[in-house]
Parts: C-alpha cells; sequence; structure tokens
C-alpha cells in the first residue's frame, strides 16, 4: 500500500490527532520539530530498541509500543475491511 494511501488510513482514525510523512532517513528532525508526548512504535520494537527513544526522552516525551505482533499484511486488513 502507498504511503499515502496508508497515511490516510491511519488519518481517519478518531484517536490519531496527526499523521505526516517525512523524507529524512530518520524521524529525529520530526520529532525534535513536532515534540509529540507519545511517540508510538509497533510491536517489531520494544521500549530499549526504539532507535530515537533518547531523542524523545530528551524533552519530556514517552515512547509507547502499540499494536498487535506482526503476523499479518495491511492488504489482508483491507480485504477483512471490504
Amino acid at each position: 500500500m502507498p504511503e499515502r494511501e496508508r497515511a490516510e488510513l491511519i488519518a481517519s482514525l478518531e484517536v490519531v490527532d496527526a499523521v505526516t510523512i517525512f523524507d529524512e532517513p530518520t524521524v529525529t528532525e520530526l520529532l525534535l520539530a513536532i515534540k509529540p508526548d507519545i511517540h508510538a512504535k509497533g510491536t517489531d520494537y520494544t521500549e530499549e530498541t526504539v532507535p530515537e527513544r533518547e531523542v524523545v526522552r530528551s524533552y519530556g516525551g514517552r515512547v509507547a509500543i502499540v499494536g498487535d505482533p506482526k503476523d499479518h499484511s495491511t492488504s489482508e486488513m483491507i480485504r477483512r475491511l471490504k
């Protein structure tokens, strides 16, 4: 699924405040610019393995591991929704 379509899908969720797509190789610059209270990462990470954890902590944010195990695909989820 193209990134813009994924972003639109995520943005449509009521609990999501904002979605952005960035061109930088890491999310560090974006995190320092917007300083979100919570930086969410998927279950393929742990709080200790999130590369940006120290950046998030530096401005008082926190890292949250969210979602379910990565044993399915976005296309499968869309198929089920249809």
